[in-house]
């Protein structure tokens, strides 16, 4: 919708006439830039909202990609269970006990 002032064609020639014309027109441009500025300061509020949205997307993603293995993590872990399961058939007793106890303390035996 386009902004007009109420007098733009039929100015008076008439001194008080005019003034009377001038001030009505500033009044409307006045209101018409209060809306305006109303409406900015309203669509600047809602976007800080969606702003503030979409950064605890961002965060709730960055938390979950946070708690992924990655792929060097899990092929760590495959290397070290490998490892232990190699001492495991070897007889270690040192890696027995070890792992003996974590079977254990999962079972809340100890």
């Amino acid at each position: 919708m386009a902004f007009e002032v109420p007098h733009k064609h039929d100015i008076s020639l008439d001194g008080q006439e005019m003034r009377n014309q001038m001030i009505e027109n500033f009044k409307a441009i006045e209101q018409e830039d209060h809306n305006d500025h109303q409406a900015l300061s309203e669509e600047i509020a809602d976007r800080k909202k969606g702003d503030e949205g979409l950064q605890g997307e961002i965060n709730k993603i960055n938390d979950s990609l946070k708690n992924k293995a990655t792929f060097d993590d899990l092929t760590e872990t495959k290397n070290e269970l490998q490892q232990r399961i190699n001492h495991l058939y070897a007889g270690d007793p040192r890696t027995i006990k070890t792992v003996v106890k974590e079977i254990l303390e999962e079972k809340g035996v100890i």
